[in-house]
């Protein structure tokens, strides 16, 4: 194992929050995780499951939702306290997401001999309402987790601007499915990776060129590292075309990665996705405008902001 690689240990956990959060766990069939969903919405919740009651608040801000959460913190720990490993799951783009994954993987990175994976989706770039509690999200997320996994949804629309809403959803899913299904069979790579993956099926050379450009969409000013290509039900592919696929694909990343792994699965389905460490800023740095200002000059805290009720028993002075 290299330095830059961690190892996995069993038991592991898989949390889910929100609504997506709640699909992709119960979607994963044949894996030996336990689950555990959280979200402020009951219907969104299953067995296993805690509820952030937001009280008397009809339609709470994360804020709100963030401060609520911070009576359910000893109880997080108490059912993170028994697993090695933490698998998080989430959508950026959902007022749950945003409000409880950073909160939730500050509570796992706090204790003590654990591994957190987390795996969240970003906002549409339309969503303008989402994407500055995004990227702080994202931030700090990224700051608790040895190893983040992000799913742009906007760098579909960039490719493909005639997608649904629907259509790309159901992609990020995919994608989401397939990287946790991977988590134990690959060697996971340190910090950030942008995971992308492609929009039609039964057509390999596209299928790359729509990688490349989902992945470039999603950079901003940061580099690869590595990258690793997930052909999915290509077995009866011939070796040769496969062969070629690689090298076209090694030639396009050359001067950005010089770790270029290619992995052929078994699956009813012909896809790819993508796999790609990255060092530095990404486009998501951006949609925190303070994010501008260098690091090392920024006096930070380790949790977003909430807003927690107050009530002052102030007296009245004439």
């Amino acid at each position: 194992m290299s330095e830059d690689c961690i190892d996995l240990r069993k038991p592991v956990l898989l949390i889910g929050i929100g609504k997506v959060g709640k699909n992709i766990v119960s979607k994963l069939d044949n894996v030996e995780y336990d689950s555990l969903l959280i979200s402020n919405h009951r219907e969104e919740l299953e067995n296993n499951s805690l509820h952030i009651d937001c009280k008397s608040w009809i339609n709470p801000s994360s804020y709100k939702i963030r401060s609520f959460l911070e009576t359910y913190k000893e109880e997080i720990s108490s059912k993170l306290s028994g697993y090695k490993t933490i698998v998080l799951v989430t959508s950026l783009s959902e007022k749950s997401g945003i409000a409880i994954a950073p909160v939730v993987s500050h509570i796992a990175k706090s204790m003590p001999d654990k591994t957190v994976i987390s795996l969240v989706t970003m906002p549409f770039g339309h969503e303008k309402d989402r994407l500055f509690q995004a990227g702080v999200s994202l931030k700090r997320i990224s700051l608790n987790s040895d190893i983040n996994f992000v799913v742009d949804n906007d760098a579909y629309v960039e490719i493909n601007p005639g997608i649904t809403m629907e259509d790309c959803s159901k992609i990020s899913n995919e994608i989401l499915l397939n990287t946790i299904k991977l988590i134990p069979e690959i060697s996971l790579n340190l910090g950030t990776n942008l995971v992308s993956g492609t929009l039609k099926e039964n057509n390999m050379e596209t299928g790359i060129k729509d990688l490349i450009a989902q992945l470039y969409t999603s950079l901003g000013t940061s580099s690869m590292t590595k990258s690793v290509l997930y052909v999915n039900g290509a077995k009866s592919e011939p070796m040769g075309r496969l062969n070629e696929m690689l090298n076209n694909f090694q030639n396009t990343m050359e001067g950005d990665t010089s770790d270029v792994s290619f992995v052929v699965t078994d699956s009813l389905r012909n896809n790819m996705h993508l796999i790609a460490s990255i060092n530095g800023r990404t486009k998501f740095d951006s949609y925190d405008p303070l994010n501008i200002i260098p690091d090392a000059k920024v006096l930070d805290w380790d949790i977003p902001e909430s807003h927690p009720s107050i009530d002052l028993p102030l007296p009245l002075i004439d």
